[in-house]
């Protein structure tokens, strides 16, 4: 969301010389390593679920628990499981998952879940709790 933004506004800046250029380059390649649009979009998700009287000591107790939160739990992830299983086989199939964790905010390649799940996706599919499984694996490792 913001590097995405910074992107727009600064990468292709006719009025920026290279010395300029590059900085905007390291600064969206930090954000992106760092996945700071993601803590963003978590920190925003989170006030406003809670639409609290007190929106700086909400913000701050989020950043204090960051790591040992979730704001996903078990029966999120089976809703969108249950949202690609339109055949209600009770299965899916691997692009799935990548498409779940987008959902989620997670963004990986085909190549990288392919490679991480080989034993699970040499089916062709995975069931409701392998792809919960995954959905929890990949969101505590954010």
């Amino acid at each position: 969301m913001a590097s995405q933004l910074l992107e727009r506004l600064f990468q292709n800046n006719p009025n920026l010389n290279e010395i300029q250029r590059d900085r905007v380059a390291e600064t969206l390649q930090y954000l992106e390593t760092h996945k700071i649009s993601l803590l963003f979009e978590e920190l925003l998700s989170q006030l406003i679920f809670e639409m609290s009287n007190q929106p700086r000591k909400t913000l701050l107790d989020t950043l204090k628990n960051h790591k040992t939160q979730t704001f996903f739990d078990t029966s999120d992830y089976e809703v969108i499981f249950e949202h690609f299983d339109t055949f209600n086989d009770k299965t899916v199939k691997m692009n799935s998952i990548r498409q779940g964790l987008q959902i989620i905010g997670i963004t990986k390649s085909e190549e990288e879940i392919n490679q991480k799940y080989q034993a699970i996706l040499k089916k062709g599919f995975v069931n409701k709790n392998e792809f919960v499984d995954i959905m929890i694996n990949e969101y505590s490792q954010r």
